[in-house]
Order: C-alpha cells, then sequence, then structure tokens
C-alpha cells in the first residue's frame, strides 16, 4: 500500500499542473481524501468498463490521460462517476500538462521513433531527423511497427518521396499543420486529421495514426515513473482499445 499523496506528488512533479491549459481539467476527478492506495490503474480514457476492471483487481486509484469531468456538473447522473463513488475508487487526470512537459506524450512518439536532435516546434508538437533519410513507404512502415498498426491515413498532396524530418504530435494535432508547413517539414505524425484538414495540406506528408494509438504510450511511461519512485506503488495498465475497429 502507498499513500495517495506521494503518488500525486510524482505525478505532478513529471507533469507539473501548471502546465494544463485553461480550456483542461486536468488534477483530481473524484476525490475524498483517502491517502491510502492500495494498487493503481492506468488508462487513456474512464469508461464503466475501466472502472470494472479497477475494482475487481482492487485498484483503489485511477490515474487516466483524459479527464473524466470537462465541464461543470450541475447534477450527478453520469454512471461512470456513480460507479467510481460506489466502489470507493479515486481518479486523477494527467492531461495536456502531461502533453507539454519533458518526456511527454509527443515526445514519447519522437522516442518510438528514434528521431534525432529533437526539438520543441510549439508546447504540444516536437520536430526532429529521420533516423536516416528514408522513402514514405519506409516511414509508413516504421510508424506501423512502432504503433503496432495496420492502417494510417496518409496525405501526400506534395507527392514527397524522400522524407528527413518529421514532427509529431499525440492526441489531436490536425490544427498545427499549418504551422509545421511553414517551417517545410517532410512529414506529420498525428492524429484526428479531418476531411478538409487533408485538402489544405500542400507541403507535409500527414499520417494520421489514430488518436488512442499516438497515445497509447502514455500508460507505459507513467507506470515506469511511478514504478522507479522509492514508494512501493502497485502500478497496472488497463485492458484498452479504440472506440472503434476497421471493417
Amino acid at each position: 500500500m502507498a499513500r495517495t499523496s506521494e503518488i500525486i506528488k510524482i505525478l505532478e512533479e513529471y507533469a507539473p499542473p501548471e502546465l494544463a491549459e485553461s480550456w483542461d481539467n486536468s488534477g483530481w476527478q473524484i476525490f475524498y481524501g483517502n491517502d491510502n492506495t492500495t494498487k493503481v490503474l492506468l488508462c487513456l480514457s474512464v469508461t464503466e468498463d475501466i472502472i470494472n476492471q479497477a475494482f475487481e483487481m482492487g485498484c483503489n486509484l485511477i490515474v487516466a490521460h483524459h479527464p473524466l469531468i470537462f465541464k461543470p456538473l450541475k447534477v450527478i447522473k453520469d454512471p461512470r462517476i456513480i460507479k467510481a463513488v460506489q466502489r470507493g475508487i479515486q481518479i486523477y487526470s494527467i492531461h495536456t500538462n502531461c502533453d507539454k512537459t519533458n518526456s511527454g506524450t509527443s515526445d514519447l512518439i519522437a522516442q518510438r521513433l528514434n528521431l534525432k536532435k529533437t526539438a520543441i516546434l510549439n508546447d504540444f508538437v516536437r520536430v526532429g531527423l529521420a533516423p536516416h533519410e528514408m522513402t514514405v513507404e519506409e516511414l509508413l512502415a516504421c510508424v506501423k511497427l512502432a504503433f503496432n498498426v495496420e492502417r494510417i491515413k496518409l496525405v501526400n498532396n506534395a507527392k514527397k518521396s524522400i522524407i528527413r524530418t518529421i514532427a509529431v504530435c499525440a492526441g489531436a494535432g490536425a490544427d498545427f499543420i499549418q504551422e509545421i508547413e511553414k517551417y517545410n517539414i517532410d512529414a506529420y505524425i498525428t492524429s484526428e486529421v479531418k476531411y478538409h484538414d487533408a485538402l489544405d495540406s500542400r507541403r507535409a506528408v500527414i499520417m494520421d495514426i489514430g488518436h488512442f494509438e499516438s497515445e497509447k504510450p502514455f500508460v507505459e511511461e507513467i507506470k515506469k515513473v511511478l514504478e522507479s519512485s522509492k514508494e512501493r506503488i502497485d502500478v497496472v495498465i488497463a485492458q484498452e482499445k479504440p472506440a472503434w475497429e476497421y471493417v
């Protein structure tokens, strides 16, 4: 058993709360002062199934990437909240502060792709050099292997063939396409690229790997962060899959 307050301290040292965007709701989602954590369950999104998994595995703290609560509540009727409270499970989120911190979600993508000389383009986007000069097909194969995906949305309006520089952004990064193209970056790996985003792309090869897939390294990193502390923290990763499947 570990102290909940120490677990939160470790998380907030890794991803300081002040880094979170003003619209975000990182931090405690459900908290009633229990400072004894039996086991931590890590996940991207809190669903009823996640709460069931936590209960079945004896976890009384869930650490999620996406906040359970985004907007102020006038009435509590969300079955996830009700079920978590009934089962004595506290829930904490590290969202945009985790996206923006060092070794955050986009940095983890860069690491998986072995990018060299990575730098911060903005709070959410990282850019670096490809491990070696490669073709679009080679990069595509590399990305599929790194994130264990079979299908990727590919946009190559510029008809590029050689990739040297790569930008990455975990989660929904389509809003940054125009900024990236100002720097003549060869490829951009992100998710949530919509139809008109793709049409408007002019210079970069865009690879949409999926929101879930782009953020999946988060849970592994948080597990590593918690288990490397001096505290004796029992940590497990939830069984999750994307919200849809390809048929």
